[in-house]
């Protein structure tokens, strides 16, 4: 039976807005043993330790072994699966949907429909530090990664501290009306309370979702899936089990357009190991850091050998989704035109409360 393994790079904990650590990513691939053995030939070295990426990256002939890994035919795109969150927009991405959503369906509305709530999310993150200034925004940020960590009094005077020096330095009216929903303090009772988790701003957990639900539209049996050690996973395994179809448990697609997928999700199993036993998570490991690497250059806008080298060898294509921003706002640009599905977190909502009553 299929095995598929995951590892992360550039998790940076509780200190969510790292500028050293833009980008959070978490490769996986469904390799077996002895094809994982063969690719980090390219790697090793003479010793046999456990090839690392941080490793290798920081010597030119470390460079050159993972440009000779990279160039390897056999991580071809239906093998290595790769998701990108760019850190900063992904705050702004659960702004939206903590905040903005959770109001917006207390009157009734889906802001999930034909992409909305991305697109609100691209405006918000290009838009915001246009017209409140850049440090006015970053400060807004931190003070909701903050809020929802600890969830205090003082954090929430925090945030809305913040809000009120973004709306006071707005220069566009029409902007103003953009943030009511996030700075407005009589709509806190409507989407802030004890049911947040501390663990909601974690790029781990939904990207590993994500993961999941990405192999299970490729294959047509079930599969096992083992992360690397990984505390919020750890602290997410009973809720991930719980999303785990039951034998003979047949999944639907749920969501919209693009975003449709089968669910309960199709894993069998989902456990954590320590790398050194599987060299399928050392592939994953150096997929990872190298997808990491190659999204912080593109970033910064200079690129090295390694990051043309993913470039050019068409590694880019191992990512098959990603929190990212886009000045795309339109449902034809986000290619979320089609409107016809049903809201992914409902269902998800209710098959929870379901198996939790079983």
């Amino acid at each position: 039976m299929t095995t598929i393994y995951c590892d992360e790079a550039g998790n940076s904990g509780a200190n969510l807005l790292d500028p050293k650590q833009p980008c959070f990513v978490l490769a996986s691939n469904d390799f077996s043993r002895e094809e994982a053995e063969s690719l980090l030939e390219h790697v090793r070295s003479a010793q046999g330790a456990e090839p690392k990426f941080t490793a290798l990256r920081k010597s030119g002939n470390g460079v050159a072994k993972l440009i000779r890994f990279l160039a390897d035919p056999r991580l071809s795109n239906e093998r290595v699966v790769v998701d990108v969150f760019h850190k900063k927009f992904m705050v702004t991405t659960k702004l939206v949907d903590i905040v903005a959503e959770t109001v917006m369906h207390e009157f009734g509305r889906d802001l999930y429909e034909r992409g909305a709530n991305i697109a609100m999310s691209n405006m918000l993150h290009y838009c915001m530090p246009v017209f409140c200034g850049q440090e006015n925004t970053d400060r807004f940020l931190a003070a909701f990664v903050e809020l929802i960590r600890r969830k205090g009094v003082t954090e929430v005077d925090n945030f809305y501290a913040a809000g009120d020096a973004m709306i006071k330095e707005c220069t566009s009216e029409g902007f103003k009306g953009d943030l009511f929903p996030f700075v407005e303090r009589r709509l806190l009772h409507i989407w802030f309370g004890e049911h947040l988790d501390s663990l909601a701003l974690d790029p781990a957990i939904p990207a590993l979702f994500q993961h999941i639900a990405a192999w299970g539209s490729r294959k047509e049996d079930r599969f096992h899936v083992v992360h690397d050690d990984s505390k919020p996973i750890l602290a997410s395994q009973a809720t991930f089990q719980d999303m785990l179809a039951l034998k003979g448990e047949e999944s639907h697609l749920i969501g919209y357009d693009r975003r449709k997928m089968r669910f309960p999700l199709r894993a069998l199993t989902l456990t954590q190991a320590d790398s050194s036993l599987h060299p399928q998570l050392q592939v994953a490991d150096l997929c990872a850091g190298i997808t990491n690497h190659f999204h912080r250059c593109w970033m910064a806008d200079t690129f090295d050998d390694l990051a043309t080298a993913t470039r050019d060898l068409g590694r880019v294509g191992w990512t098959f989704d990603g929190v990212v921003p886009s000045p795309d706002v339109t449902p034809e640009a986000l290619g979320t035109s089609d409107g016809e599905g049903t809201t992914a977190v409902d269902a998800i909502a209710e098959h929870l409360w379901r198996r939790r009553q079983s």
